[in-house]
């Protein structure tokens, strides 16, 4: 295995992606910056594939001790033709990344050195087959722009900064087959960016488990293809996933696609050469798909996957070639002029070959409006070219939160009927976007390929219902959503209300007599009582850190400030973090009585949440938290820090820094009331009571609103179920 595929190699790399481009990145725009990250990780990429390539070749031809990196560049220039029709470009040994970046901190003019060489690397090929493939991938790379700095010498300090950056990467090399790692790389700084970047991103980047399902879809029942193809390829993603899914040679003819978007156009053809697919084996073209198709020699294809932009504008019927195109005037309508989904949806199919298969993401909208677009929906269906309609989960893609669809596209259909798979359920929730787990992915698969019913998730629909139903194919037209409201017997939810009602009746009783029995006079006047400094009545020590590595299912119990926040009142039944015990000589414990208080917060009133540690184990704590070994009830101790008093004293030292914290030297210095210990215990005996009785009344209370729920929920149906209108 390569240690491309190694998960902990690979969560080292993007953090260290992550670092260098939240470092360098400055006054430039996340997604413009990607072109100077993306685009030195290929110079850095091409130069160590020269190489290594070129190194291999002397070595097998007797000569172990050769390296290129060493060679001049007048003894290199020899074997600069053959080298350009082997991979299609030649970079001289000066010019390998390598040796830019040892000379660059003392290259004054570094950034006219880059500008020269990335020319060179170019031209190199003009002249040779791979001319088109090389022209113009650096264009975004433009190392004099002034975002990068006001002065040449800021440029290039931080094109220094940039070349040391990528050169660090742990990207292995090339002789221990690691190359999979510049693929991962890429594909990990395109969804940073995408995720970052808002609308503007989200358009050219599709999620790497959406673009694996599409070609999966597409290649079932195969172990190899001729040609796959895209005709909205934006980064290349989805051509490239079939090397994946397939393995390497197993995409005979190659990859094709086309770009509208000049920088994307760029950034696909560098994702090609990033996953090693040689110059030979691509083919990406740069132009509008819809009016300008540059395939047309290569074309019938037998894989197409696509992402296409959502309901754009095209030229539609404005343009009087277009409703002769033989791609369109099957249909006898073109797309809408601000809606061009299906106009890239027939072109998909006017390419598909005959045996092939066609997955394309669609917005949903495209499976039920009305108009042009319902008439195209008529011709596909009735010429039975729909496969398969797919309901994807909502907020999978950077830059919308819509669910979006998939349709299957197949020209030799063994029926007439269509599938239809309702998957809006199947994702986990991952940072702030939905994602297709792998067995979500496996279970959309499974489903595609039985093409049987299956309640609440699939189902095979006759051509005539949909031809009934105006040639509507929204998933949910045809798949029932599962029910998965709670059964309510309406005898017991009454009865049970008329419970609630009762208890909290009793609860308030139980509360006002409490309040009604309270006598200030008797219990403690403020200046009949002592106060001391908290340092004088016990010690303060702060916890030991500990890492989200160290918690086990089992082991040592462990309190972090997580703990007091969202389990207010931590006790010795309670839930808690557990730690490896082989931990425990490093870690530092509370014991019963002691409490736990935490010292930092995202606000100052959360700072010195405190909880009284009853537990007859000891407990570790983590460093965001301190302990107070005292001599008074703990539980006094507790409530004393929930008072507007206490919040008042401590307000004043605590930090004022983006994490709120504060000291336990500052701690030692609050004041606090010490009363008798039997006052102690009779107050912390009252404000038990009423916690316990006003605890359970907010239980009380939630309960019977959510039974009034079920109760209106029961009666609005039953008062709105009408028998069904005859006609």
């Amino acid at each position: 295995m390569s240690a491309g595929n190694n998960g902990a190699e690979k969560a080292e790399l993007h953090r260290t992606i992550w670092r260098i481009a939240n470092d360098l990145r400055g006054s430039v725009d996340g997604w413009d910056f990607k072109t100077y990250v993306l685009g030195m990780l290929f110079y850095r990429f091409i130069s160590e594939n020269l190489a290594a390539y070129l190194n291999e070749s002397e070595r097998k031809a007797g000569n172990p001790d050769f390296d290129y990196a060493a060679l001049s560049d007048e003894d290199a220039e020899y074997g600069r033709r053959e080298t350009v029709v082997e991979k299609g470009f030649y970079i001289l040994p000066s010019d390998l990344f390598e040796n830019v970046r040892r000379r660059a901190r003392s290259d004054e003019n570094l950034n006219e050195t880059l500008s020269r060489l990335f020319a060179d690397i170019e031209g190199s090929a003009v002249g040779s087959d791979s001319e088109d493939d090389l022209k113009g991938l650096f264009d975004d790379l433009d190392v004099n722009a002034s975002k990068l700095g006001s002065t040449v010498i800021k440029r290039n300090e931080k094109l220094v900064k940039l070349l040391d950056a990528i050169g660090d990467l742990p990207l292995g090399s090339f002789a221990d087959n690691t190359i999979d790692l510049f693929g991962d790389a890429y594909e990990y700084l395109m969804q940073m960016y995408a995720s970052t970047a808002g609308k503007s991103g989200g358009e050219y980047y599709t999620p790497q488990e959406v673009s694996e399902l599409l070609a999966r879809i597409t290649v079932v029942g195969k172990d190899e293809v001729n040609k796959v193809y895209d005709p909205a390829c934006g980064s290349g993603s989805l051509l490239l996933k079939f090397a994946k899914v397939l393995g390497p040679g197993k995409v005979r003819q190659g990859f094709f696609g086309q770009e509208i978007n000049l920088t994307t156009y760029n950034l696909c053809r560098i994702n090609m050469f990033l996953h090693d697919v040689n110059y030979e084996q691509f083919d990406i073209a740069h132009g509008d798909t819809l009016v300008d198709p540059h395939h047309w020699d290569d074309e019938p294809f037998e894989a197409i996957v696509s992402n296409p932009p959502y309901s754009i504008n095209w030229d539609g019927d404005a343009n009087p070639l277009l409703i002769n195109d033989p791609r369109f005037a099957p249909a006898g309508v073109l797309a809408p002029k601000s809606k061009a989904d299906l106009a890239f949806t027939m072109h998909i199919l006017s390419w598909l070959a005959v045996n092939g298969t066609a997955a394309i993401v669609e917005f949903p909208g495209v499976l039920y409006r009305s108009g042009a677009e319902q008439k195209i929906r008529k011709y596909l269906v009735d010429n039975n070219y729909v496969d398969t309609v797919i309901q994807l989960p909502p907020d999978l893609f950077f830059g919308t939160t819509i669910a979006t669809c998939i349709i299957v596209l197949k020209k030799s259909k063994a029926d007439s009927r269509i599938l239809f798979i309702d998957a809006s359920a199947k994702f986990v929730r991952s940072g702030n976007k939905n994602r297709l787990s792998d067995a979500d992915q496996q279970d959309i698969l499974d489903a595609f390929t039985a093409r049987t019913d299956v309640d609440h998730l699939a189902r095979l629909v006759e051509h005539s219902e949909i031809a009934e139903n105006g040639y509507n194919i929204a998933i949910s037209s045809y798949v029932k959503q599962e029910d998965t409201r709670e059964v309510v017997d309406i005898t017991e939810l009454n009865e049970g209300i008329v419970r609630i009602v009762a208890q909290g009746a009793a609860l308030r009783s139980q509360i006002d007599a409490i309040v009604a029995d309270l006598r200030f006079d008797e219990i403690l006047v403020p200046h009949g009582v002592e106060w001391a400094l908290m340092g004088e009545v016990g010690e303060f020590f702060r916890g030991r850190r500990f890492t989200k590595n160290d918690v086990v299912p089992e082991g040592i119990g462990s309190i972090h400030y997580g703990e007091i926040y969202t389990r207010y009142g931590v006790s010795a039944d309670t839930a808690l973090s557990h730690i490896r015990p082989e931990l425990a000589p490093s870690l530092r414990f509370a014991k019963t009585g002691d409490l736990v208080i935490a010292a930092v917060g995202e606000t100052v009133e959360d700072v010195c949440k405190a909880v009284a540690w009853l537990g007859e184990d000891d407990v570790a704590i983590h460093d965001d938290c301190f302990a107070y070994r005292h001599s008074l009830n703990p539980k006094f101790v507790s409530y004393y820090f929930q008072t507007g008093r206490f919040h008042a004293d401590k307000a004043q030292h605590v930090a004022r820094a983006k994490v709120k914290r504060i000291s336990g030297v500052s701690l030692a210095k609050l004041p606090i009331p010490v009363p008798p210990m039997k006052e102690q215990e009779r107050i912390v005996a009252i404000l038990d009571t009423f916690d316990a009785l006003v605890t359970d009344q907010v239980i009380d209370l939630g309960a019977e609103i959510k039974a009034r729920r079920q109760q209106y929920e029961h009666y609005r149906d039953r008062l709105l179920a009408f028998d069904t209108a005859t006609t």
